[in-house]
């Protein structure tokens, strides 16, 4: 059994035909100058992180689809760098600036006087501007689609209040997973107005590195040995080590562990201002020998035969994309029951099929879990198929699944201001 996708979320093939730019379509009488049977979409983001560009030349290449991307060229925010040009879709440069806690996005404006049939903006409670770019887009014909998470981590009725707000007057409301969606119905949204694109990431180039290994087993096994590892005892963290992730609780953790199995390893791969900090506690704790630093990794062929040497992928709080990334590999994912701390990808994660949850903050727990997956051979071999199938099944979270939620929403709007 994998993830399933509610039916709303589900590849656009099962339930309408894909169009892709190898068909023919109808066209309609024209008088503007432009292909009639053509959706002019615009898309603001304020930036084009490397793992979206997958998706948007996807959606690019879709039947009828003819795509302008609004972004902040080589912006960088945070660990994120942001692509400075496109491949297969048309590229605005766009600047944005914080006036406090305050978003100015003059994209949002410009977008909205491009003249496209349907506008997908970033739901950001704190832009200045979107409300009004989204009126002021409505007012010249187009669809409003508003795509995000759809909730904060640190939600509180004000907080929702004011996400509602920013949004009401758009035409849809695209989240980034299937259970946001449902509950945004729940909460009285027109469900003809709801969609989902679940969050994903191109898979080709972890599958091509996982077929590398795994086609040549004497390279991964001397590899392990190289690196003295025993994949049935090695879990691996991969992120930016910064105090939000709580490395912290994942060293200690293993100090339980390694007190009931002193074979347990757990090897991290990354960087950050709380790297100095993490490797201190772990010398500590005493757990340095079964703690590797082994520092960022960015070749995905050298990240695969780490991932391919663990029994599982260990997140302690707030996970996200590295499920995805995780599960690429096959890997069973174990982070915390807190939920609502965690991003959109959490609901992905089925425990006892594809990962397992440990009681948040509880440090003995967590260990426990680790030390459970890493006693049954059997589980971690079922987990670890069912891993694989969420990112890789019909049903699963993948790229086309995703730029399915995109077409489908697109489509829809359009077909609401008689524009498909």
């Amino acid at each position: 059994m994998t993830s399933r996708l509610p039916r709303t979320c589900r590849p656009m093939s099962s339930r309408h035909s894909i169009r892709r730019k190898t068909r023919t379509e109808r066209t309609r009488p024209c008088t503007t100058g432009y292909d009639a049977a053509m959706i002019r979409v615009g898309l603001v983001q304020a930036l084009i992180p490397h793992y979206r560009e997958p998706v948007f030349k996807e959606l690019a290449s879709r039947e009828g689809i003819d795509l302008t991307m609004y972004a902040d060229l080589g912006a960088r925010h945070g660990s994120l760098h942001g692509a400075r040009s496109g491949s297969g879709f048309t590229v605005i440069d766009a600047k944005e600036r914080y006036i406090g806690p305050l978003l100015v996005d003059p994209a949002t404006i410009r977008a909205a006087r491009g003249g496209h049939d349907v506008l997908v903006m970033s739901w950001r409670t704190r832009s200045l501007l979107m409300p009004t770019a989204i009126r002021m887009a409505r007012r010249r014909g187009a669809a409003v689609v508003v795509w995000g998470h759809g909730y904060s981590k640190y939600d509180t009725p004000r907080r929702t209040r004011m996400r509602m707000r920013v949004a009401r007057d758009a035409d849809a409301y695209l989240t980034y997973d299937p259970v946001t969606a449902e509950r945004l119905v729940e909460g009285g949204l027109d469900s003809n107005r709801v969609f989902c694109a679940p969050n994903a990431i191109d898979q080709g180039p972890i599958e091509n590195q996982r077929r590398w290994w795994l086609d040549r087993p004497d390279e991964l096994v001397r590899f392990q040995q190289e690196h003295r590892i025993d994949p049935e005892k090695t879990l691996v963290f991969i992120s930016r080590i910064e105090p939000d992730k709580r490395l912290d609780i994942l060293i200690e953790a293993m100090k339980h562990a390694r007190a009931a199995d002193p074979s347990m390893t757990l090897v991290v791969i990354g960087d950050g201002s709380a790297r100095e900090q993490s490797e201190d506690l772990a010398r500590r704790l005493g757990v340095e020998d079964g703690v590797r630093f082994v520092g960022p990794i960015y070749e995905e062929k050298r990240l695969a035969a780490w991932c391919l040497s663990s029994f599982c992928f260990a997140y302690p709080v707030a996970i996200g994309l590295s499920a995805m990334h995780a599960f690429g590999y096959g890997l069973p994912v174990v982070t915390s029951d807190d939920i609502g701390g965690h991003n959109p990808e959490i609901h992905a994660i089925r425990p006892g099929h594809n990962g397992l949850f440990y009681k948040d903050g509880r440090v003995e727990d967590l260990a426990a879990k680790l030390l459970q997956l890493s006693r049954d051979r059997d589980m971690q071999h079922r987990m670890s198929q069912e891993a694989l199938g969420t990112v890789t099944g019909p049903d699963g979270w993948t790229l086309t699944n995703m730029v399915d939620g995109f077409e489908r929403c697109i489509r829809a709007v359009a077909r609401m201001r008689g524009k498909d």
